[in-house]
């Protein structure tokens, strides 16, 4: 996403420069391992959530958090809502009112929720992480084939130069790469997987998943 640097808690979860976008989505992918809630399809789309999006964004906030969600504080920065903005630069990027009022109002987190992912799908895109849709990916005994919505669940770590899935996508899809896991430990390949096979095309304007689409054991790794 397009914003101004900020302070955050990216020098300590990993050093060095980063693409500001990168920085973004990597804060939301691991604060997401600090805060397991979720909304239902049902809420979000009372929300304003477009249906044929509502399951896979339901699965994302099984891994975020719930409406009401504040999450702790680390190096000073805190996280909002069922998608987990965070004060670090993302929630005023998408949001120009206050935490409480956005805590309050869901439709405002649906909305930018959506606006983030369209903005995230335009960069996977140019930057040529979408050429891993299609391809199998295994990780901790699980494998499932990447599909538009895995990329998008990926880009909770931020779809930049730089990020989590960049780093994935160059190393040739090696889960066990340099660059590839948050500060708390997370692996991209898990959200890859995870959110494999839902129907996003209220955001690629396509649908190559079919929702919740099972995924396969596979060979268990470290």
């Amino acid at each position: 996403m397009n914003m101004s640097p900020s302070p955050s808690i990216l020098g300590w979860l990993r050093p060095g420069r980063r693409d500001v976008s990168a920085n973004a989505g990597l804060i939301l992918g691991f604060i997401a391992s600090l805060a397991f809630a979720g909304e239902s399809a049902v809420s979000l789309m009372a929300a304003g959530m477009p249906a044929d999006c509502a399951e896979y964004a339901a699965n994302v906030t099984q891994s975020e958090g719930s409406f009401t969600s504040t999450s702790p504080a680390v190096n000073g920065t805190r996280c909002y809502g069922a998608f987990q903005f965070c004060d670090s630069g993302t929630l005023q990027s998408y949001w120009s009112g206050s935490t409480a009022d956005f805590l309050a109002s869901p439709s405002a987190q649906v909305a930018a929720w959506d606006k983030y992912e369209n903005n995230e799908w335009v960069q996977a895109n140019r930057l040529g992480l979408t050429s891993a849709v299609g391809q199998q990916i295994c990780y901790n005994g699980t494998c499932a084939v990447i599909s538009q919505s895995s990329i998008l669940k990926a880009c909770q770590f931020g779809c930049g130069k730089g990020g989590k899935l960049y780093d994935l996508v160059q190393s040739g899809l090696d889960c066990s790469a340099p660059g590839t896991r948050d500060g708390a430990g997370t692996s991209v390949c898990s959200y890859l997987i995870s959110g494999a096979g839902y129907n996003v095309s209220c955001i690629t304007n396509a649908n190559d998943g079919v929702d919740c689409l099972p995924v396969e054991a596979g060979p268990k790794s470290e």
